[in-house]
């Protein structure tokens, strides 16, 4: 089998690598930087195969690899000297520095994957992204968790992906015996820069619209982030709109901004951070497996928090004990992104028919002679 990834993926192959070398897993603080003397030692590394469970235990200056046959319960034991890893770690991260593409391959990191035992770049049969057995630097007891990895070795990361069932749907608000044509308002301001927000304040000022959130696209995400919080899927409709209104999209100064315009009516003087709490719960979600097609009930696969790798190769972690700081951590880095509209520069107002992402949000439309816009919810990096 070729193996094949992304920047992202082979990330997880280098935290792999790299992790096994440097017998480590430091801790961040709520800027990403690593704490001194806080860290987890690696005793252990857990991969399941398509018909093998891998055993890496680091041993002294040794790595020893266990192999279990789950079929036939046949056994394959051999080992490689710490440095080799160090090696590999080192050459992988070069190539994912200088290697562009969607999906690459690397051949000389997969001849070494393959006599791993590894035949896939993911690990088989869980949504994590690594089970690590560490030591618990505060207790001394062993701990076999999973984390899931991002890297900010590529592009910046995607905590939630945008889909068709991302979009939010609000209906258009006019005054009484107000109408307007839709085809002729989507011509007119599609040239504009900032076509979204342009739209929203023509019909705001011009129009004296109002916007009022009607629902989620996708009725799962919808019941997900119900789960999360029950007002969650009005305030991401406030933030949504706060985004394309105001021109800003970082997720710290759009929930500043919901604060100030306090939907629900709570009771700031003494609940002054409650919309930040709220907004980090998402956040935490989204990171640790929340999708928006998938039922979410919070049962975290990646019980053991999140691993980050930076710019510059080094490798630090957010522990579940470090629940705050990561929470935190992902209010003061991630942005709300715009994908593609997908809408027909010949025909505004319409999707365009050979569109590869079929999103369709953006345009003011008519149904059953109400007014409605949809505008995507994706979360980025920043």
């Amino acid at each position: 089998m070729v193996l094949s990834g992304n920047k992202g993926e082979w990330s997880e192959i280098y935290v792999f690598l790299r992790l096994l070398d440097t017998g480590k897993l430091d801790v961040a603080d709520e800027n990403l930087n690593a704490i001194p003397n806080e860290f987890y030692r690696i005793l252990e590394i857990i991969r399941k195969e398509t018909e093998t469970t891998n055993n890496y235990v680091r041993e002294d200056d040794m790595v020893t690899i266990n192999v279990v046959n789950e079929q036939t319960g046949e056994t394959e034991q051999f080992s490689y000297p710490i440095t080799v890893f160090a090696e590999k770690a080192e050459k992988l991260l070069s190539l994912i520095k200088s290697t562009s593409g969607r999906a690459f391959q690397l051949p000389p990191i997969a001849a070494f994957l393959k006599e791993l035992r590894i035949g896939t770049i993911k690990d088989v049969g869980h949504n994590r992204d690594i089970t690590i057995t560490i030591e618990d630097f505060r207790t001394g007891m062993p701990q076999t968790l999973g984390f899931s990895i991002k890297s900010f070795l590529g592009s910046d990361s995607t905590l939630f992906n945008a889909g068709t069932g991302t979009n939010f749907i609000y209906e258009v608000v006019l005054p009484k015996g107000k109408s307007l044509d839709c085809d002729e308002f989507n011509r007119s301001t599609y040239p504009i820069t900032g076509r979204i927000g342009a739209r929203l304040k023509k019909l705001r000022d011009d129009y004296g619209a109002t916007f009022v959130f009607k629902q989620v696209q996708s009725d799962c995400l919808y019941q997900n982030l119900l789960a999360i919080d029950g007002h969650m899927p009005l305030l991401l409709a406030e933030l949504l709109l706060i985004k394309s209104e105001m021109g800003f999209n970082d997720i710290k100064s759009c929930t500043e901004e919901l604060t100030k315009r306090n939907p629900l009516g709570f009771d700031t003087s003494t609940h002054g951070n409650i919309y930040e709490y709220k907004i980090k719960r998402f956040l935490q979600d989204c990171a640790q497996g929340m999708t928006p097609e998938k039922p979410w009930l919070g049962i975290y696969d990646s019980t053991g928090g999140q691993i980050i790798v930076k710019e510059d190769g080094d490798i630090v972690c957010y522990h579940i004990y470090e629940l705050n700081r990561f929470r935190d951590f992902l209010f003061n880095s991630t942005k709300f992104e715009g994908a593609s509209t997908s809408e027909d520069a010949e025909n505004p107002g319409h999707p365009r028919s050979n569109a590869k992402k079929k999103f369709f949000y953006g345009w003011l439309y008519e149904e059953d002679g109400k007014y409605y816009i949809k505008i995507n919810l994706q979360v980025r990096s920043k």
